[in-house]
């Protein structure tokens, strides 16, 4: 994005920045077949380096307003848990680890990779989000504007292995680390990794590994009956806004709604004769 921008503006100096100018920087991301995503992301990338120089370099007192990039917000993939199942069922043995944590934690990629021994309390049972890497960089933070380090209870079912790891490891080592090179997993390792799986099981190359691990997580607890709160407090969102894309789990609960109702079994309610009735207002 810091390339595209510095190709698009040259010596432009942000002093003399107009509204057309940004207005022609989004229609020439756009001319680059970039998805709308990935052009608002780098809208908002020059809107921040933008705030910077206002508000910490003080080059500028004010920018102009952005365009705005419309995206259509893409309904949510996700599976239920007897299909998560067999589709882990293809993981291999010395990777498992860390895909069943992502899938019964709900935690992003970026932040299960980064964890590391210091961050779990085996007394408490629970473990400490505040680390994310982005890339192959290691923040000291969570992703999201603002985003706090939170609390999270572990799952019984990797609780002997994470204890094991903790027993056997120096506070600052990896909690999951691939066992081919003794480092940390990388986004390509588990991109990989997803890939094979999806291979074998003959899925469709939109189900990515976040669907199947994060967004089943949150899904089939909604679809359990787990209030939303709840489900935002497992996520680790900010902004129960975020957390409201996964009302469709509540699908499951409205099918067996309908199932409740039928058109081949209409109760037929006895029609009274005209007297009934009027001894009947009476009473």
């Amino acid at each position: 994005m810091v390339r595209r921008a510095k190709e698009f503006f040259g010596p432009k100096d942000i002093r003399d920045l107009k509204k057309l100018a940004l207005i022609e920087y989004k229609e020439h991301l756009e001319h680059l077949n970039l998805s709308p995503k990935s052009v608002k992301n780098g809208i908002d990338h020059f809107k921040t380096f933008l705030r910077y120089c206002r508000d910490d370099f003080e080059i500028i007192d004010s920018y102009p307003s952005f365009p705005k990039v419309e995206i259509t917000e893409k309904s949510i993939r996700w599976v239920g848990r007897e299909d998560q199942i067999k589709l882990l069922e293809h993981i291999p043995e010395e990777d498992r680890n860390i895909i069943a944590f992502l899938a019964l934690h709900g935690l992003r990629p970026a932040e299960a990779r980064a964890l590391r021994v210091k961050d779990v309390d085996l007394g408490k049972g629970t473990i400490i989000i505040s680390s994310s890497f982005s890339g192959r960089i290691l923040r000291d933070k969570r992703k999201g504007r603002g985003a706090k380090p939170v609390e999270i209870p572990i799952h019984p079912e990797l609780y002997d292995f994470i204890a094991s790891r903790v027993s056997q490891s120096l506070p600052g080592a990896f909690l999951f680390t691939n066992p081919r090179n003794g480092q940390p997993y990388s986004a390509n390792k588990l991109r990989r990794i997803w890939e094979n799986v999806r291979s074998k099981a003959g899925v469709s190359r939109e189900l990515r590994l976040y669907d199947v691990t994060r967004h089943s997580f949150a899904s089939q607890l909604r679809e359990a009956g787990v209030p939303i709160e709840s489900i935002k407090d497992h996520l680790g969102h900010s902004d129960i806004r975020t957390t409201l894309k996964y009302a469709h789990g509540k699908l499951g609960t409205m099918r067996a709604n309908l199932e409740k109702l039928s058109l081949n079994k209409v109760v037929t309610i006895p029609r009274l004769a005209p007297e009934e009735n009027l001894n009947k207002n009476i009473k």
